[in-house]
């Protein structure tokens, strides 16, 4: 399934809304890995920490989202790939229904494949160009992407599934 195509502008309410509703999806997909691999303590506990960065972060994006429902004409519109974006909310749901479980190199490939798209955490500058006066605030929330990505990429060297 490809999952890029291109970008549009929509207004910072709706793609916030949009992103919040990926997360909660991702952050779903995880807690079923999390179910796939009980069987495997350190596999089982890495989707579950995943989970809850996922959870921070959407979080994160519920913030911002108060913030442009409190003063809607203080954000302009956001350039934001929605079909990526429901692209991989389809895939989620996809994969969750699906019969067959996937080994764990194929669970980790398709977690890298989400966490690696732009749409996915473009929340973070989202607001950001719009509103210097909350970019040092809305940084230091949730996890930030880096212990995010090296939770990831640590896995993925311990179990050696590159």
């Amino acid at each position: 399934m490809a999952l890029h195509t291109g970008e549009e502008d929509m207004n910072a309410e709706k793609a916030l809304g949009l992103l919040g509703k990926v997360e909660t999806k991702v952050g779903q997909l995880y807690t079923h890995f999390g179910k796939v691999f009980e069987g495997d303590k350190s596999a089982s506990e890495f989707f579950r920490q995943l989970g809850q960065d996922v959870e921070s972060t959407r979080a994160v994006v519920q913030y911002q989202l108060r913030l442009v429902k409190r003063e809607p004409g203080s954000f302009g519109n956001v350039d934001i790939n929605e079909q990526e974006l429901n692209a991989i909310m389809e895939y989620v749901d996809t994969t969750i229904a699906s019969k067959e479980k996937p080994t764990l190199k194929e669970a980790v490939e398709l977690t890298v494949k989400i966490e690696g798209m732009d749409s996915k955490s473009h929340y973070r500058t989202a607001l950001l160009k719009d509103s210097p006066e909350i970019s040092e605030l809305i940084q230091s929330m949730g996890v930030p992407e880096e212990v995010h990505s090296r939770r990831l990429r640590d896995f993925i060297m311990r179990r050696k599934l590159h």
